[in-house]
């Protein structure tokens, strides 16, 4: 009798097992078709029409609940340039979720695209943000962008005591940089220790032309040492 009873405790279990598996495919092939809902969250109104309309284009393609290619949505999200993160997820309420995280602009890049922190260069969303704000203009070859963010911060930071700002900084395809800053005054400087000739620039304009500062109109740094300028 123990060992039949341990028996038959085995066979209901491996039956129970097998219904639910039964159960569970039968679901899964069952499964009806979902909605895709794109979560508005940290999206501005022209972002969310702009992914909503994408996604009801994929929608006649998805497939069901659980047969929803997630990767390849995900892939569709972030084909637009101005997306930074995105996360794509199964809700059984709400069906196929998207969440989806801007760049932060912080330049503007040439006339038609706009650049994060990080040097990531994108089209926004929507053509008024190339204008929205008073965004410093950057221009140069894509694949430079991140150089010339850091290129950016730098100078920012060393004129920042003379209350000066970068305005427009391009870095030619010849690895001149040419920098005007808020003030109107520019600063144009070769690829040759360039840190060190911007950074000579800014030690004499603040200590033995503090007073003058407002006077120069151009200062040229290609030199191997020392700078000419151009007053007004």
């Amino acid at each position: 009798m123990p060992q039949f009873a341990t028996r038959l405790v085995y066979v209901l279990i491996i039956a129970m097992i097998a219904f639910c598996l039964g159960i569970g495919y039968k679901l899964y092939q069952q499964a009806p078709k979902m909605n895709i809902y794109v979560y508005p969250a940290g999206l501005s109104q022209s972002q969310h029409h702009i992914l909503n309309t994408k996604m009801q284009t994929k929608q006649p393609n998805i497939g069901s609940f659980f047969k929803a290619d997630l990767q390849a949505i995900r892939d569709d999200v972030t084909n637009f340039t101005w997306v930074d993160e995105v996360s794509v997820n199964r809700d059984w309420r709400r069906g196929i979720v998207i969440k989806a995280i801007p760049r932060q602009a912080v330049a503007r890049f040439g006339s038609e695209r706009l650049v994060d922190a990080e040097g990531k260069v994108f089209v926004p969303a929507n053509e008024a943000s190339l204008t929205s704000k008073p965004y410093t203009t950057l221009q140069g070859e894509s694949d430079q962008a991140a150089t010339i963010m850091l290129q950016l911060q730098y100078v920012n930071t060393l004129f920042q005591p003379l209350n000066m700002q970068v305005e427009d900084m391009i870095l030619t395809s010849r690895q001149t940089w040419l920098i005007k800053f808020n003030t109107g005054m520019r600063v144009v400087v070769d690829g040759e220790n360039t840190a060190q000739k911007i950074m000579n620039v800014s030690n004499v304009l603040q200590n033995q032309l503090v007073d003058k500062v407002s006077d120069i109109k151009v200062i040229d740094a290609r030199y191997k040492n020392g700078f000419s300028i151009t007053w007004h």
